[in-house]
């Protein structure tokens, strides 16, 4: 079976300042602010911005909760979004490398399971 491909675009600095408006408003658990999908069991894979230590992450997750080693990490909401706007569909499937990720411990587990995509971005930002 054929996996089609996954939208290349970058999703762009305005969708990526979405993105880190959302975080820092939303009150997920406890200090977090998140963008996940909530469900039981695995959950793939979210962004988080942590108040209590300052760092914005991208984390597998289970039950809607990061795992405790974030794949990605960022001092500051700046390095997030100009990662976060350089990102597509396709560099964060899993399906492909991603240089920006390549030695994140468990990144290409579960290709296309879950991912961050635009859709989901666009779906909680709006």
């Amino acid at each position: 079976m054929n996996t089609p491909a996954a939208n290349d675009a970058p999703f762009g600095e305005a969708l990526a300042r979405a993105v880190v408006d959302h975080l820092r408003a939303s009150r997920y658990a406890g200090p977090l602010g998140a963008l996940v999908r909530t469900h039981r069991d695995y959950t793939g894979h979210g962004l988080f911005h942590d108040r209590d230590t300052g760092s914005w992450f991208l984390a597998r997750s289970q039950d809607g909760l990061p795992d405790p080693t974030p794949l990605l990490s960022f001092p500051d909401a700046d390095r997030f979004t100009v990662w976060l706007a350089r990102q597509s569909d396709a560099s964060l499937s899993g399906h492909a490398a991603n240089p920006d990720i390549e030695d994140a411990i468990g990144f290409a587990r579960d290709p296309g399971n879950q991912r961050i995509t635009r859709d989901l971005l666009l779906s909680d930002t709006a």
